[in-house]
């Protein structure tokens, strides 16, 4: 039975599995038992929600840990190659070449590292039998938990090969590929061999010699420690192997021997005070096979036999105890195994049939024997005890072999040949066994890995450990007394806080008592006694909301306390104030004048609110008594004393339904819903709207001053003498309709709707309707648009320019209207912003607004309303347009046009500024010249400025106007006749003598305009666009047809505006013949026929060696270009005939193909870019389809036909 539990439980190390276990059943005994878990009356687990979640809490701080001893593992890792990949060189000499087999050393850890964290292995297959598969998976371990040893000896000592051939399972070798190609021929730097049981760590046989450079294997040993020291820090070996090869004890001197020993004892004692720990050691002797007879005698062993154990074991106990006897102990346990050997030996002899095989297994036991001395003189040397140095634990000697080659060591023969004096004997044949291991699978799996709890762990490590635990303990106790002290400090502040206010209490009932409250002029009597109760709680000075962290802890009474004064203080706001506040408010609607509709229906909505809790709206109500409250307040009333009543009214009737102690006067309610019912609905909802709408766009009220800035002042005034920060409300704005009135109107219309149905009392025939709420919205809207351009426009009227009375006052206020930022500009793009509703609202509404609070905002809204303000001009609604926007948007057409964007108008307004520059350069001239009693400058400036102005809207017109008024604006009429009489002079005469009576601008013309004339005159940077470029771009205005010039107010010369009508077609021409800026004019084309008189067999139209050819087949466009790429000038439409007969039609010049267009009959396309030629060839039609390149035909262009060159002067 212990069998079997063990057999069970051995493959089921790991912790987390019985944690796991330990939970499951925990968590079984939380789901069962958790309903009888009480503290006092609470039953902490009693629903099932409780248990779930605590359950869930029980699992997830345990995944948790998982978690986190995985991320901390795999931090450690992290930390550990970086700082081996980071460590600083070491110049010079050996410590350099130490560096480099460090960091080949590094990089081979570095890989083992990697796997360590990824894979994870399970034991032997036969510990797996038996196991269902779910198991067999969570019992697997990470190589971190698995034994480590490592192998210790001399270069060629049989270590790696040992390894190779131990018959170990290496799960890795295909993924790790080193374990079954490295270390056949002695490892140079260690190996990490990975199998199901243990991880095997084969050093590099220099490391234990130190051969060659002494100083360079010192730093790899010292490496190698020190890595196992870091990467393990609790238990960096379970044991390690100590090599001996039978060639080394056989072929070495004894001096040898002894250095050997001498070297592998440090190796070992450096390893126990590097890592700290006490480990087993496992003396190997290996290349058993080189023994003569040794293949002979085991040659015969199967696989089971081959993997025993060949070797003793020292027991545990006699071996630590401190008068044990190594040598005699060895000798003992070694005449055992040579007893056992000669026992087996008359059965093998007589198993054997071969001559020479009989001999040489009769000569093992004798070899076995003649190796005693050696081994065990060797065996004393490395594990002696000393005084000075601790002894290696020993825990055996073991005899193996992986079969090497070479020659077999006959120490027999050898003595027998020296005694005879014999020579020439061949030595004894080589090992034939390859590849084959003896004695040490079973070694390996079934001893030394079993044995792996034998090593000691790090005493630092777990002196670490003890202290961190200490500390651990000692914070604890600490928070613990911590704990202990806040408690009790918690407990004597709330006890003094509970002292405070039973001292108050009697203080309080004696006011309440003494209190006579006759109306609301007394309610300054009421006041004490209401703060006096409202602040009972806070005595102390502590903050019930945040209360001191010394009053906290689980026991702060405040909020306990709080509740009960509370309760007491709304009971006397009840007793008291409220009907104070009910009489008040019915003596409001009494009061109600018959004009003043908003002021009655607010009043009458408050009322009926004090008596109908399905409609009660604690903002509203208390908005409405806190103003007629205040109405009615002694005029002594200081403003702290204003503010304490608005809180006990915000206490009164917030967050509440307050009903009125008083019973409702019918009466009185009937008369006033009969006069509001005569008042039309759209104007009551229009009314109330804006009234309720204002608070909420108060920040998108428009004033001079807000679009300016601080210079308004210096440039515009308000003719009516208000300050420039008074504006226009911000609910007539641009952003007050789009995100406020416009979103908001449809669900006012349908709210106000429903709410005067219980606030008039409406009966069902009067309740309004689908069709009469979409009715109401335009008449509604209609009333605002209305307010919308009566406001503007009052305000716009309202606004001008600072007056000058001086030339200097002239200069400034120009100065500023001209700069790069000018007030100008930041008015006029304001105003046009706010004066454009037409476009659809884009995006989400603006929801800043929603932050004011709502009682404020009630309370702002009704102010206006009981103040008796006006509401603006709420007219009768007028029949609303398609789109009623659309009346603000022509309203203030102009304004937005003249205001800075983009393309026109940027050019418009920069036309505007830098008439306004020039006047300022104009006036600053003219002052000096006056300064200096010289004549004032002739300048163009004012003309130019007075131009602009009569462009602006009002009130900028006028004022420019003035400022203009200083200049004379014929200067600008000279200039343009000026610029008149030279374009005659200098493009003229060339023009007319290019062009005059020439194709194509004479069409019955023989004489064709000269190619070279043609782009001379008109190609870009020809003599027109040359002189309109270089005189008068400046000062005509393109964007108008026919162009004109720019200032407006210049006396009209019938010269200069002939002059300008050639120039505008010139530019046209230009554009049609010289596309892309060509210096050459061309032209292409598309050619389609259309129709063929069936007589035609085939058309063919040649275009300068462009050929364009129709035999009543499909209508395919073909493209031609003029000129041609023949460059013949000649264009030949021919027709053949179905007889044979052919004509045609042949054109020659620059111009032929115009003029072969000439001969047809044309008719106008479906764009002005197509045109349809209709020819007679030989009394045939033929009808072509020609689409230009551009909607301005050249074939067809009206500003060829009808151009005349500039006028003579």
């Amino acid at each position: 039975m212990s069998q079997a539990v063990a057999r069970f439980v051995r493959p089921l190390p790991s912790r987390e599995i019985w944690t796991f276990a330990g939970l499951v059943v925990l968590a079984c005994f939380i789901w069962l038992a958790g309903p009888l878990l009480a503290f006092a009356e609470v039953r902490p687990l009693e629903s099932g929600w409780a248990r779930a979640l605590t359950i869930v809490v029980l699992f997830a701080a345990w995944g948790g840990r998982l978690a986190w001893r995985g991320w901390r593992a795999g931090r450690l890792n992290a930390q550990l190659l970086n700082q081996l990949r980071d460590a600083a060189p070491r110049p010079g000499g050996p410590d350099d070449a130490a560096k480099a087999q460090l960091d080949e050393l590094r990089s081979r850890f570095d890989e083992a590292a990697t796997l360590l964290k990824k894979v994870r292995f399970g034991q032997a297959d036969g510990a797996r039998k038996g196991l269902p598969r779910w198991l067999e998976r969570m019992s697997r371990q990470y190589l971190y938990q698995l034994p480590w040893y490592v192998f210790i000896g001399a270069p060629g000592s049989g270590k790696t090969t040992a390894l190779v051939n131990s018959g170990l399972s290496f799960p890795l070798a295909e993924q790790f590929g080193r374990a079954a190609i490295r270390g056949v021929g002695g490892t140079r730097h260690c190996d990490w061999w990975f199998t199901n049981d243990a991880v095997l760590i084969d050093t590099a046989g220099r490391y234990t010699t130190h051969e060659g450079n002494r100083a360079l294997d010192e730093a790899e040993w010292k490496g190698f420690v020190d890595l196992l020291k870091r990467y393990r820090a609790r238990q960096p070996l379970n044991g390690a192997m100590l090599t001996i090869s039978v060639a080394d004890l056989l072929g070495a001197s004894e001096a040898e021997r002894t250095q050997h020993a001498m070297v592998l004892r440090k190796r070992l004692l450096e390893l126990r005070a590097q890592l700290g720990i006490r480990f087993p050691v496992y003396l190997l002797v290996t290349k058993a096979d080189l023994l003569a007879g040794f293949a002979e005698y085991f040659g015969s062993f199967g696989r089971a036999e081959c993997a025993q154990v060949w070797g003793f074991t020292f027991p545990l106990a006699q071996a630590e105890a401190s008068g044990f006897d190594l040598r005699a102990a060895f000798d003992r346990e070694y005449r055992l195994l040579h007893r056992r050997l000669n026992d087996a030996l008359p059965e093998l002899l007589a198993s054997q049939t071969d001559a020479r095989q009989r001999e040489m297994s009769y000569l093992l036991p004798q070899q076995i024997a003649d190796l005693q001395d050696l081994l065990g003189q060797f065996v004393a040397e490395v594990f002696s005890v000393s005084s000075f140095e601790p002894m290696p634990m020993l825990r055996g000697v073991y005899l193996t072999s992986g079969t090497q080659e070479g020659t077999a060591f006959d120490r027999v023969m050898s003595g027998i040949k020296r005694f005879l004096k014999i020579e020439g004997v061949p030595p004894v044949a080589q090992s034939g066994a390859t590849g084959k291991s003896f004695f040490l699978k079973s070694l390996l799996q079934d001893h030394i890995f079993r044995e792996a709890a034998l090593a000691g762990s790090n005493l630092r490590w777990h002196q670490r450990r003890r202290v961190l635990q200490l500390g651990g303990y000692v914070a604890l106790a600490f928070l613990c007394i911590a704990m202990l002290a806040a408690w009790l400090k918690s407990y004597s502040n709330n006890r003094a806080y509970l002292d405070q206010i039973a001292a108050r209490v009697p203080a309080v009932d004696a006011q309440i008592a003494g209190a006579t409250i006759a109306g609301a002029a007394d309610v300054a009597r009421l006041l004490p006694v209401l703060d006096a109760l409202g602040s009972l709680s806070n005595a102390g000075g502590v903050d019930l909301a945040h209360p001191p962290l010394a009053y906290r802890w689980g026991l702060f009474q405040g909020e306990k306390i709080d509740e009960a004064v509370d309760a007491i203080y709304r009971r006397a706001l009840d007793d008291v104030l409220l009907p104070i506040a009910a009489s008040r408010m019915e003596a409001a609607l009494r009061e109600a004048r018959p004009d003043d509709v908003e002021y009655a229906y607010a009043a009458l909505k408050a009322y009926l609110m004090l008596y109908d809790g399905a409609h009660y709206d604690p903002a509203f109500v208390q908005a409405v008594v806190d103003l007629e409250m205040e109405r009615a307040l002694p005029a002594d009333f200081t403003p702290s004393q204003r503010a304490a009543l608005r809180a006990h009214l915000a206490a009164l009737f917030g967050n509440r339904v307050a009903v009125s102690p008083f019973p409702m006067n019918e009466r009185l309610v009937a008369d006033v819903r009969e006069r509001l019912r005569q008042v039309p609905f759209s104007q009551r909802l229009y009314r109330q709207l804006a009234r309720t709408l204002r608070p909420a766009t108060a920040s998108y009220d428009f004033s001079v001053a807000r679009a300016v800035g601080p210079d308004a002042s210096m440039v515009f005034r308000r003719q009516s003498g208000k300050p420039l920060a008074d504006g226009v409300p911000g609910l007539y704005t641009r952003n007050g309709y789009r995100n406020v009135f416009a979103p908001r109107l449809a669900g006012a219309v349908d709210a106000f709707g429903r709410e005067e149905v219980w606030v008039l009392n409406l009966g069902a025939s009067e309740m309004p309707g689908a069709n009469d709420a979409a009715a109401w919205a335009r008449d509604v809207r209609q009333l605002y648009l209305n307010d919308y351009l009566k406001i503007w426009d009052d305000y716009l009227g309202d606004v001008r320019l600072q007056r000058t009375s001086s030339l200097a006052q002239s200069i400034q206020v120009a100065r500023a209207l001209s700069s790069a930022d000018s007030p100008l500009t930041r008015l006029m793009v304001a105003l046009a912003r706010d004066t454009a509703l037409g476009d659809a609202p884009g995006g989400a509404r603006n929801l800043a607004s929603r932050a004011q609070d709502k009682v404020d905002e009630a309370r702002s809204s009704l102010a206006q309303i009981f103040a008796g303000q006006p509401g603006g001009d709420a007219g009768a609604a007028t029949d609303a347009p398609a789109s009623p926007e659309q009346v603000v948007d022509s309203h203030f057409a102009g304004l937005r046009t003249f205001a800075p964007g983009s393309g026109d108008q940027a050019a418009a307004f920069d036309a505007v500024l830098k008439a306004i520059d020039a006047l300022y350069t104009y006036l600053t001239a003219t002052d000096d010249a006056l300064r200096s009693g010289a004549t004032p400058p002739p300048s163009d400036a004012p003309a130019r400025l007075r131009a602009q102005a009569g462009r602006l809207p009002t009130p900028f017109r006028e004022v420019l106007d003035d400022l203009s008024n200083v200049a004379n604006g014929s200067v600008a009429t000279v200039e343009q006749r000026s610029v008149a009489q030279r374009a005659g002079a200098n493009v003229g005469d060339f023009c007319r003598q290019a062009i005059d009576g020439r194709y194509p601008f004479a069409r019955g013309a023989s004489r064709d305009v000269a190619p070279s004339d043609f782009a001379q005159l008109f190609a870009p940077g020809g003599l027109m666009d040359d002189f309109f470029q270089k005189n008068l771009q400046p000062i005509v205005d393109t964007t108008s047809h026919p162009w004109r010039f720019a200032n407006r107010n210049a006396d009209a010369d019938p010269a200069a505006a002939a002059m300008l009508a050639s120039f505008e077609k010139a530019a046209v021409i230009r554009d049609v013949y010289f596309g892309g800026g060509a210096r050459t004019a061309q032209l292409k084309a598309q050619i389609q026929p259309l129709e063929m008189d069936p007589a035609i067999a085939e058309m063919v139209l040649d275009v300068d060696g462009q050929i364009v050819r129709y035999a009543h087949g499909p209508l395919v466009p073909s493209a031609v270009q003029w000129p041609g790429p023949r460059g013949s000038n000649q264009v030949r439409l021919q027709a053949s005939a179905t007889s044979g007969a052919a004509d045609g039609i042949t054109t020659d010049g620059p111009w032929a193909l115009h003029r072969l267009f000439d001969r047809a009959a044309l008719s106008a396309g479906r764009g002005s870019e197509q045109m349809v030629a209709r020819f007679s060839v030989d009394g045939k039609p033929i009808v072509l389809l020609v689409t230009a390149s551009s909607v301005r035909n050249p074939f067809r262009l009206a500003q060829m036909e009808s151009f005349a060159c500039p006028p003579k002067p």
